[in-house]
């Protein structure tokens, strides 16, 4: 397994664009828990280690994953030890540019779609 750089290029700034980016070919988003492990494991400077164990895996757990992307969580186990912007470096890891993960706070993914929930949030164009 094997995490390219992100393409900031190609970050998704809508739902639209995140919908067709879970349905490319791209290799450089995190698709799954295993890739983000691969990821905290094999980047030791990168965001995922700047995370004491039980942040990262309570955040890893909370993850939800659909069509091929992250379509949902909880931010808040990142709020600790993240600055604001390294909280948007793990978004772009998701494929999210800092707007259209802006536009996905405060939202859970749930059967129903997307609901009110503090500290989580939720892409409606895959939840």
């Amino acid at each position: 397994m094997r995490i390219a750089p992100i393409d900031k290029s190609k970050l998704a700034k809508s739902d639209q664009e995140y919908k067709e980016l879970a349905a490319s070919d791209a290799d450089w988003i995190i698709r799954s828990v295993e890739d983000l492990n691969y990821l905290r494991e094999n980047d030791k400077d990168g965001v995922f280690a700047k995370l004491p164990e039980p942040d990262f895996k309570a955040f890893a757990n909370s993850l939800i994953f659909k069509q091929g992307a992250n379509a949902g969580g909880t931010y808040k186990f990142l709020m600790p030890s993240l600055t604001l912007t390294e909280i948007f470096e793990v978004f772009e890891h998701f494929g999210m540019a800092r707007e259209y993960f802006s536009e996905t706070l405060e939202e859970k993914c749930t059967a129903a779609g997307c609901k009110f929930s503090f500290w989580d949030y939720c892409s409606s164009a895959l939840c």
